[in-house]
């Protein structure tokens, strides 16, 4: 395998359906790569522990990693070594300096499988017992954790009806794993192994044969989908998960050409088995708007006419409302793209483009290679399974900013519209009436914190991950940052998480992060004060804080610096004095 294939390799969404061996000699090759020349975003440490041999899943991993845009550095315990590490929580592994574990339970463990004639009150209390013991775990460790649901066992009790029936072992492990999953933490993602099952539907799932040889109880052939879906968890811990949509019109979201075949001679609706098609795929992307997905239209088309059909048309499930920014006309895709990613202060990398046509779908990835780009060029019944299979969005904790995230980007554009008429930038902060909260940290605003943490790139220290328990443990050291101003109320834009060392004198801030939603409007500059001003009460001379300097923080390296900061490519740990801020 040639470098340039292994650097496809790495950029194709798609690597999972590559045939096993080749994955393998990519891994093998990707090995012996210099990481250095990738644009990898995060680095993470994790450790796996199992009941089941993980060696050949492990082999992989660092390869989907990287198809995930994430450096990976990983350690994996004995094989078995999960049923006796679940029960020593003292254990080194739990105080391994990770970000992730990685944590795959058998089946086979499961204390209480059903006997023959066991009543169902005694099968429902076992399943909250064995579930309880998992809690328990999630309950002792700060720190995520990626886990995979238990899987169906190779026999049965009662085979056909086994999950349907009390008893039956497929209904207790599927019983066991829902208590799991209303008791879920935040800090826990869950794969679910059963639906990985039906959606790899064209591969054997379970291999007997590989069991009783290698203690691996799934076929060769899967380990591809468990090694992207469990990358797939990872990156959306780490707020890499795609954020923005943007949209081809003509054979992508309706049937047909809207220029030529006019707005009734589009393929849309219940009358045809392709308008019902569209019709489905657009009710998908509206439900994506719903949880905070930003969709974009990028057309070669009249907007005059593009529109219309937005506002005309009986079966447009998608309104104009839905769409954050509308490019439509007959520039390059590429540029309009990136004049979208400017309006809406989003990295390309967070972006993902759908298009029927294979020619425009290479025309942006060669030019936006940050870009995930999706070629809907088959049945349209088929693009919503095409889509997913790739699982480039993560929704594990939907907060109440993700709900009105549609919403806040349109705001954003007639903010932008007034700040350009304007002539006097500080009068126009002032007649927004702006109010900043520094907030207290609590179960509710915890998980929009760490979330922020995981996914802001534009304003942020460090790559240093807090879970929601671990911002809960820090208590008064944790201060979320709320604001609102006439246009919005925007929610939870900001966290800040410090220490204080007496000894040392200094205030050390362990990470600062803000949304790009609210940059312009010196919010930055407000809580550099309150920092100074903490300082001061708290008898420190200075303040601490590691920086890295990366491609995308250029906005708070810019701030720095108009703190009088001298930013060093070459050393991250910086202290600073008080009064030279």
């Amino acid at each position: 395998m040639q470098k340039n294939n292994l650097l496809e390799a790495i950029n194709d969404p798609f690597l999972f359906k590559l045939d096993l061996l080749e994955i393998q000699n990519l891994s093998l090759k990707f090995n012996k790569f210099k990481k250095k020349k990738l644009d990898l975003k995060k680095k993470i440490n994790l450790s796996i522990s199992s009941d089941y041999t993980t060696t050949y899943l492990t082999e992989l991993l660092p390869l989907f990693f990287a198809n995930h845009g994430i450096d990976s550095n990983i350690y994996e315990s004995e094989f078995g070594s999960l049923n006796f590490l679940s029960r020593d929580l003292n254990n080194n592994f739990w105080n391994n300096k990770v970000d992730i574990f990685l944590l795959i339970p058998s089946s086979k463990n499961l204390k209480y499988l059903p006997k023959l004639n066991e009543d169902t009150k005694t099968i429902k209390e076992n399943a909250k017992k064995e579930a309880y013991f998992w809690t328990k775990i999630w309950k002792n460790t700060k720190k995520n954790i990626i886990q995979t649901t238990f899987d169906p066992t190779f026999d049965s009790n009662f085979s056909q009806i086994d999950g349907v029936k009390f008893g039956g072992y497929l209904h207790y492990i599927r019983l066991v794993n829902s208590i799991l999953i209303e008791n879920l933490p935040s800090n826990v993602g869950l794969i679910d192994i059963e639906n990985l099952i039906i959606k790899n539907n064209q591969t054997k799932w379970n291999d007997n044969k590989i069991y009783n040889l290698t203690k691996q109880p799934y076929s060769m052939n899967t380990l591809p989908f468990l090694a992207k879906n469990i990358c797939s968890i990872a990156s959306g811990i780490l707020g890499l998960s795609k954020k923005v949509v943007v949209l081809d019109l003509d054979n992508t979201i309706w049937g047909g050409a809207i220029g030529d075949d006019g707005i009734d001679g589009v393929l849309l609706g219940e009358e045809t088995s392709e308008g019902q098609a569209y019709s489905n795929f657009q009710h998908y992307l509206k439900n994506l708007s719903r949880k905070g997905i930003i969709l974009c239209v990028c057309s070669k088309n009249d907007p005059k006419i593009s529109k219309e059909a937005f506002i005309k048309h009986k079966h447009m499930k998608l309104k104009l409302e839905d769409i954050s920014v509308f490019a439509s006309d007959y520039n390059n895709k590429a540029d309009n793209i990136k004049k979208i990613s400017k309006i809406l202060n989003l990295n390309l990398d967070s972006f993902i483009f759908f298009d029927d046509s294979k020619v425009e779908c290479e025309f942006v990835k060669t030019k936006l290679p940050e870009i995930m780009v999706i070629n809907l060029n088959d049945d349209p019944s088929e693009f919503v399974e095409k889509i997913e299979s790739v699982a480039p969005f993560y929704f594990k904790n939907i907060t109440k900013e993700d709900l009105s995230r549609v919403n806040s980007y349109r705001k954003i554009t007639l903010f932008n519209a007034e700040r350009s008429e304007s002539k006097n930038l500080d009068g126009f902060l002032k007649s927004l009436k702006a109010k900043i909260t520094l907030e207290k940290i609590n179960k509710v605003n915890c998980k929009r914190s760490s979330q922020l943490i995981a996914k802001t790139n534009q304003f942020k220290l460090n790559s240093k991950l807090f879970s929601p328990k671990n911002l809960l443990f820090k208590k008064e050291k944790c201060i979320p940052i709320s604001f609102k101003d006439k246009f919005q109320n925007y929610g939870i834009i900001g966290v800040f998480v410090f220490s204080i060392n007496k000894k040392l004198k200094t205030l050390f801030i362990e990470n600062w992060v803000m949304s790009c939603r609210v940059f312009s409007r010196r919010i930055e500059n407000y809580i550099i004060d309150y920092l100074k001003d903490k300082s001061l009460r708290q008898k420190c001379d200075f303040i601490g804080f590691n920086f890295n300097i990366t491609k995308k923080n250029l906005y708070l390296q810019n701030f720095l610096k108009e703190l009088g900061i001298k930013l060093n490519k070459n050393n991250s740990s910086y202290l600073i004095k008080l009064n030279k801020i």
